[in-house]
């Protein structure tokens, strides 16, 4: 999609947004004369890489107090107490004897208001519309919500009624093997006929360290994966991290007016799993959270120490009512307001305790690997290293009196490009968008008959065949979520999705407007587009915006609140893979990981807040070894070699968009940020980096990553579960341990700690 292109323009390591802020920890006393080697070495220190881990690892020690706890189960692994007066509990590692608290032993000793304690004590959060319309808050011990427990093998259940909001619960907590369950049944959620539940928060303080007392991490899924160190010096943000899981739904979003003169920015990245963790002293103990149930209306929150209180703080929100901007008149005057209906839905919440080597974000990912290959939410996939070639077809070009297609790469165009690079690539797959009559913008949702510039139906079958006999899949480039105005193939009226204010989804796109398709329309469309497909003999689609686009659709009959969204696109791409063959999806959310052959354009950066101190690669940690994945053009990098020592680092595959004609042409079109895409200028470069990444990944094909360390700045070490090592060496300085010499800006792949004098050449 035409987004990543501007995203790219920008740069690889340093987004821009008006949430998100540079955090280069540069001195405000520049030197006068700064060396190359210090300017260097800074770069790395950057929240856009990793830093190394502080070489104190002296065991953190506890002291514990149970009083007003009794135990609730115990298995081979842990030991649950919980407090029956405010639900608090503490989960005991008996492999460790390390005591995670959900509260504060002595509240007393830290600097809380009275809101913040009772909240740090408390199981439950939540934050409810009173009879006049105010929206409070209350904890269980604000006004003594005493629960009644019951005790069973596993854990126990509480049923709690709170006194302010009359709000009703039931909340079970269990041991299961190494994890520990925490769920609110949607049936035993039950409002008073004169308050309204908005919000929860469940178990906010679990894992909750005050200042720097320990060290540490909480970990965030921004983008590939972010940490926020528990520092000394504290964060200079003024607000938490606030994450919506999979997205904002942009049937809540108010509808903004474009003006012309404003300024693009680089969006922050959006949040693709349902996951959070922290650390209590790195290798030594931690958790992972996966949020299993509610996650279609849930944020993640991250508070550092000093935003608030002095505790950095990790946890999710849910919300069972969200706030939306109701119009009122024409000129868009009008108020904000509470949904009058709660989001139907459950909370179910797995902790995963880590120890010894596992307790850090790699295990944390490993863990979470697991569970989503335990649930069949992840399979294995062929992983062979390989590059993506995705050519423009025709786009639009504006003319006096009507619209032509200027045809950029002819589907004949592409045998003969592949051809010459498979020579020396031994895997790649083709993409070709902008194939629809019409040209790739302003089509959507039509997509056939092929556009007559770019080729015959006969064309279309010898290129596929061409193709097949080098081994090259073909994807034909669409999307299942976007309707342009103006075009066929869907009713304004009756197939567009809308807003819980009535107004249409729609957004403004390169001076063309654009609407989102009601989830039912799209599943038609993808049954029928499924038999055109057949019939032109393709047997790959490669599908834009549907697999991260996740909204409610509120227009009448067909309305679609979030859950019901996503079984409907697992449907239509169950359909797409039953019918047509392969799909590979950009940016897919994990809710649709097991529909998909390849992951394209993998986020290989997070969002740079503030307060984020490392970025680090846990999506791909997550997905290396089951599912290939490819990152963002690399013809649109400022910074080609880090780029590419990055793709080795995160065992990531590069992609090229790519043109037969001149990119100059496209400078009038929709497609005007593609401002270098020839195949002829581009040849070499593939080449090139394809050797690199094939001298390093390609030892490791089909292999899990298994570690991660960081032995100095702008040193990564990446261990496989086939023994092999990669280090890359982001520096200007040759790197040197023990056998192992690493080249400035190069990379060396080792088995065992030795070094297989596989580098850069």
């Amino acid at each position: 999609m035409y987004k990543k292109i501007s995203i790219a323009l920008l740069t690889l390591l340093v987004p821009i947004s008006v949430f998100a802020a540079q955090d280069d920890k540069k001195s405000t006393e520049q030197p006068p004369v700064p060396t190359e080697k210090s300017q260097n070495v800074m770069k790395y220190t950057s929240s856009s890489f990793t830093k190394p881990e502080k070489a104190d690892g002296a065991t953190i020690k506890q002291k514990n107090s149970f009083q007003g706890f009794e135990k609730a189960a115990e298995n081979e692994n842990l030991a649950l107490y919980v407090n029956e007066e405010t639900l608090a509990i503490k989960i005991e590692n008996k492999k460790t004897k390390y005591v995670w608290n959900s509260g504060l032993d002595n509240p007393d000793q830290y600097r809380l208001n009275k809101t913040w304690e009772q909240m740090a004590q408390s199981a439950i959060t939540v934050d409810y519309m009173d009879r006049r319309g105010k929206v409070k808050t209350e904890s269980i011990t604000t006004n003594d919500s005493r629960p009644r427990v019951k005790m069973n093998d596993k854990g126990f259940t509480a049923s709690l009624y709170m006194n302010q909001s009359k709000l009703e619960f039931e909340l079970n907590v269990e041991l299961q093997e190494n994890d520990l369950v925490v769920s609110i049944p949607e049936n035993e959620i039950k409002e008073n006929k004169y308050t309204k539940l908005i919000s929860m928060r469940v178990y906010p303080f679990l894992g909750a360290v005050n200042k720097s007392d320990i060290n540490g991490y909480m970990f965030i899924p921004d983008g590939s994966g972010a940490l926020i160190r528990y520092e000394k010096n504290g964060t200079k943000a003024d607000a938490p991290f606030t994450g919506s899981i999979y997205g904002n739904d942009e049937a809540f979003l108010k509808t903004k007016v474009k003006k012309e003169e404003e300024e693009k920015v680089t969006p922050v990245e959006e949040i693709k799993m349902p996951v959070f963790g922290t650390v209590h002293g790195v290798k030594q103990n931690g958790f992972l959270a996966v949020i299993e149930e509610g996650y279609t209306h849930g944020d993640i929150l991250a508070y550092p120490s000093g935003v608030s209180t002095d505790f950095n703080w990790i946890s999710s929100e849910f919300h069972f009512r969200k706030e939306y901007y109701q119009p009122t008149s024409k000129n868009m005057k009008g108020l904000n307001v509470y949904q009058k209906t709660k989001n139907p839905f459950g909370v179910k919440l797995r902790y995963m305790f880590l120890q010894e080597d596992d307790a850090d974000y790699v295990g944390m990912a490993k863990a979470y690997q697991n569970h989503l290959s335990e649930t069949k939410q992840l399979e294995k996939q062929d992983d062979q290293t390989g590059v993506r070639l995705e050519f423009l077809g025709g786009e639009v070009k504006e003319g006096l009196l009507w619209d032509s297609v200027l045809p950029m790469t002819k589907v004949t165009d592409i045998p003969g490009m592949t051809s010459e690079l498979k020579k020396d690539i031994d895997d790649l797959f083709v993409v070709y968008k902008g194939w629809s009559e019409g040209g790739l913008t302003g089509t959507l949702p039509q997509k056939f008959p092929f556009e007559s510039e770019l080729g015959s139906s006969d064309d279309v079958k010898h290129t596929i065949d061409s193709l097949k006999k080098d081994n090259i899949p073909l994807y034909f480039y669409s999307d299942y979520t976007k309707a342009y105005d103006g075009a066929s193939g869907y009713s304004g009226s009756k197939d567009v999705a809308k807003k819980i204010s009535a107004e249409t989804i729609s957004h403004s796109e390169d001076k063309k407007t654009l609407y989102y398709l009601s989830p039912e329309k799209s599943l038609a469309i993808a049954k029928e587009d499924a038999k055109e497909f057949k019939e032109q003999g393709i047997s790959n689609v490669a599908i834009d915006t549907s697999g991260y686009t996740l909204f409610s659709d509120f227009s009448g009959k067909k309305s679609s609140e979030r859950n019901q969204t996503i079984k409907t696109y697992q449907k239509l791409f169950g359909t797409l893979n039953k019918e047509v063959g392969n799909v590979a999806l950009y940016e897919p959310n994990t809710y649709l990981w097991n529909q998909t052959d390849r992951y394209l354009d993998i986020p290989m950066n997070a969002s740079n807040y503030v307060f984020e101190t490392d970025t680090v690669p846990f999506l791909q940690i997550v997905l290396k070894g089951y599912m290939p994945y490819y990152a963002p053009f690399s013809n649109f990098q400022s910074d080609s070699e880090d780029q590419m020592l990055r793709m080795i680092e995160y065992g990531a595959y590069p992609s090229y968009l790519l043109t037969k004609e001149a990119s100059h042409l496209l400078a009038k079109t929709a497609s005007s940020d593609v401002y270098t895409s020839e195949y002829s200028i581009w040849k070499d470069k593939i080449l090139y980096q394809y050797e690199n990444i094939k001298k390093s990944l390609g030892d490791v094909e089909g292999e899990e990553i298994i570690s991660r360390n960081v032995p100095q700045t702008g040193i990564v070490e990446v261990g496989y579960s086939n023994g092999k090592v990669i280090v890359v060496n982001y520096t200007n300085a040759t790197y040197k341990s023990n056998s192992i010499e690493v080249k400035p800006k190069d990379f060396a792949v080792t088995e065992g700690g030795e070094s297989d004098e596989t580098t850069r050449q």
